[in-house]
This record gives structure tokens, sequence and C-alpha cells, in this order.
């Protein structure tokens, strides 16, 4: 029987779809994944940072106004002691403890002195229970719920905490750290609007607290209220220019807002006020590899200090496969010629596959060649360089070689089965049809399919009418 020659060329092309194109391995590249705008915020964001002790002691000093009295007793005693309160705190415990036999009940003010006396003395049960009695007897004892609210908020018992803060807030406290402590306490149990009302009282009480406006914005990011946070984050930056962290989190924003041109220019002037960090010069780089503007990212890589080379290599190298892979050969060119050069194997082996890649693309086969032997030389054995080289090899007219050159690839599982496939080809070129069925239920061993299963029937017709 003779066959045609088109029949030949249909079946060899058809055993090269299966195979697909020899692609690369994934040699690093610019990652995709959503930006966590929260991880930007320090862990105790919205955390007022307050020692307990301290605010108890505190309101060891008696107020006039909205105060309950002490007894006349009471008050004659607490004078003479007073001045041992902070020096001796024991004796005068020991001291007003001589009063509890009385007959008459002890006055709220009484029983707030001896609540503290009992928090110095770490007696915090004993304590508590003398701030609710205070409470009890005084309902609107401002101080006694404040101190009540602090032991809950230091035994991180939330609601209790925001229950005790709320009613110092009822009662007139508009202290920003007491705002403060109740939209942290709010926010412990699940009451992000109460929290959020909370944070944006404490911020109007003290405009130039970082967190609350730090409190506030992890709140909004939980509720992916991104457009909301936009001024939030400018008062950040605004009250701590400094802070590296605050110019990546209005970046990163911007980015989340998918505004990058902004998100470069913000990290460009972190840059040029010295607070831009590692990551900051990073994800600028990547912007502007984003927007483009190649020159300018590898002015930005280059600026990241230790290993900033290495770095702007493989993101740049990614960039140019991806112009590459949607036919912008032109651009891809460009990035090339311009990337650093660096000593790291990994990159220079990324760059000589997207130079080989171009290459291709361009159809000049002895650059795609060049750039495939430069990665051999050092891995002998890469699969995918093996493949591209046979196949630039075979493209340029030099069947011998690339037939060499596919039998080692057959050595190497991973390239195994595209290996048998382009040794098939050849045979069919060849006209060697027994040759050409061995590679290809080799390739089938090695996975199979159906377009596969159907060339090797089409073949074994093709021998038996023979």
């Amino acid at each position: 029987m003779t066959l045609r020659p088109t029949f030949f060329l249909s079946l060899a092309f058809g055993l090269s779809a299966i195979s697909g194109p020899a692609q690369p391995e994934d040699v690093g590249g610019m990652s995709a994944a959503e930006i966590d705008l929260a991880s930007f915020l320090d862990s105790t964001v919205g955390d007022p940072d307050v020692d307990p002790a301290s605010i108890i002691n505190e309101s060891m000093n008696f107020r006039k106004e909205r105060e309950p009295d002490m007894t006349a007793a009471e008050f004659a005693l607490y004078e003479r002691i007073s001045s041992m309160v902070e020096t001796n705190p024991t004796f005068a415990l020991q001291l007003l403890e001589t009063m509890l036999g009385d007959d008459d009940e002890d006055s709220a003010a009484f029983d707030l002195a001896l609540g503290n006396l009992y928090f110095a003395e770490q007696r915090i049960d004993e304590a508590l229970e003398r701030y609710r009695s205070a409470v009890a007897k005084y309902p609107e004892f401002l101080r006694g719920w404040n101190n009540i609210g602090m032991i809950h908020y230091q035994r991180q018992e939330w609601r209790e905490a925001a229950t005790a803060f709320a009613k110092a807030v009822n009662l007139g406290d508009r202290d920003a750290q007491t705002f403060g402590l109740l939209a942290f306490s709010m926010r412990q149990t699940g009451n992000t609007l109460g929290a959020e009302m909370a944070f944006m009282q404490a911020m109007t009480a003290n405009p130039e607290d970082p967190n609350w406006v730090g409190g506030l914005l992890e709140l909004y990011f939980s509720n992916g209220r991104y457009q909301q946070s936009e001024s939030l984050v400018h008062e950040m930056v605004r009250l701590e220019p400094n802070n590296p962290r605050n110019w990546m989190l209005y970046a990163s924003l911007l980015v989340t807002l998918e505004r990058p041109l902004e998100a470069a220019t913000q990290l460009e002037i972190a840059r040029q006020l010295g607070v831009a960090d590692r990551e900051s010069l990073g994800l600028l780089g990547d912007l502007y590899v984003r927007l483009g503007l190649v020159p300018e990212a590898i002015s930005a890589y280059q600026a990241i200090p230790g290993g900033a080379d290495e770095l702007g290599v493989a993101r740049l190298t990614a960039y140019a496969r991806s112009l590459i892979g949607q036919g912008q050969l032109t651009e891809a060119q460009g990035v090339l010629d311009q990337l650093p050069v660096v000593a790291q194997w990994t990159q220079v082996k990324a760059h000589r596959f997207a130079q080989a890649e171009l290459a291709r693309a361009q159809q000049d086969w002895p650059a795609a060649r060049d750039a495939y032997d430069g990665i051999l030389q050092t891995e002998p054995l890469n699969p995918h360089a093996l493949l591209g080289l046979g196949h630039s090899l075979a493209q340029d007219g030099d069947i011998a070689r690339a037939q060499f050159v596919f039998e080692s690839a057959l050595q190497v599982s991973a390239s195994e089965r595209r290996a048998s496939l382009e040794l098939a080809n050849l045979a069919l070129t060849n006209r060697n049809f027994g040759e050409a069925l061995n590679y290809l239920q080799r390739a089938d061993a090695v996975e199979t399919s159906a377009a596969i299963r159907s060339q090797i029937a089409r073949l074994k017709a093709i021998a038996e009418d023979t």
C-alpha cells in the first residue's frame, strides 16, 4: 500500500499537539495572592497601652465632684494614713481593716479605698468585691466602675469589662483611654458596631493617638470596608510618617482598590523620605513592573539592601515571560536587555529560559539552541532544557542531533513521555512506522490518553496494510 505524504504530515502534527510545547520549570514570578491588609497593623492594635495598677492607683486621690463622702470617722482615719498608702500599703490595709468590725456600714468611698489597697497587695478578688460594694451603694461612682472594668480587662473577661466601661461612659467619662478600653473589650466580644462607635469616640477625644485609628481600621478590614479605610490609613501615615509599615499599608490598600499608579507614588514618596524598607521597595518594584516601567522597577529593586539583584531579576524575568506569552516580543526583549547581571544560578537559569522562549517565539532557532545549551552546561539532565534544545535543533534541520538530545531526555523521568512523542514524530518523518509505534507505546505506558491510543491504533492499521 502506498501512503500519501500528506498523511505523514497530519499524523506527525497530531503527535505534536498531543505532546504540547515544552514548558520551562517555574523559576519564580509575581504572586497574585490577595493582600492581607490587617497583617500590616500591629498585633496589639486598638489595645490601649495601659497599666491597670496605675489606673487604679490614680483612683486613690479623692475628688469632691460626683463622689460619695466618707463618714467623719472614715475620713479622719484615711487622712492619718494617706501618707503611708503609697509607701506602706500593707500597714495601711491593716489599719483600715480595723474598722470592718463596726456596726455602721462602710461608705462607698471607704469601699473604694479599701479595694485599692487590696489591689496593691494582689488580693484581686477582695478588691473586686469592694469595688462592687462601692457601686452598689453609690451607682454613680465613676471611679468604682472604671476599677471594676480594669480588673475584668486585666483578666480578659471582655463582656464584664465592656459593661463596666460602658457604665463609666454613661456616667460622663469622656477620657479617650476609657473609650479605647470599651472599644477593645467590645471588639473581643464580637460587638463590632459598638466597638466602631467607641473607637470613633476615642479618636474624637484624642485624635493624635494612632492606636484608636488602627483599632478602627482593623474593624473595617475585617468587614471588607476598604473604601472607608483610605482616610484612616492616610491619617496613620500622617501620625507616624517614619513607620514604613504605614506606607506599606497605604500602598497595599491602593493596590486592593485597583489603583496601582497611586500605590507606586506613595511608596516612591516613602523611598525619597528614606523610610522605605525591603518590603516597601520590593512592592514598589513589583508595581513598576505591573505598570510597564522597567527602568524604574530595576531602580527600586536595586535599592533593596542585601539580595536586591536576585529579587529584581526573578520578578522582571517572570514579567518578560508573561510578555512573551502575550506575543509582546519587542517589549519582552527590552525587559531582558535591561536585567542586571547576577551570579545566583537560579536567576541565571530563569534568564536563560526566558531568552530561549523569546528566541523560539521569534523562530530564531540558533539563539534558542544557545540558551538551552547554556542551561545544560550546568544541569545536563534538566528535562525542560533537553526538550527545548531537541525541538530547536529539529526546527533548525539538525535532525540527527535532535534525535540524540531527545534520546537523552528519554532517560529522565520528568521528560520521558514528551521525549517519546518527539522521537515518534521524527520516526514518522523518516517513515519508520515500527519505531514510531514503539515510542508511542512507551509514551502511553508513562501516561495514557485517548489521543495517543488513537494514534497507536492508526499506526497499527498502517503496519497491517503494509
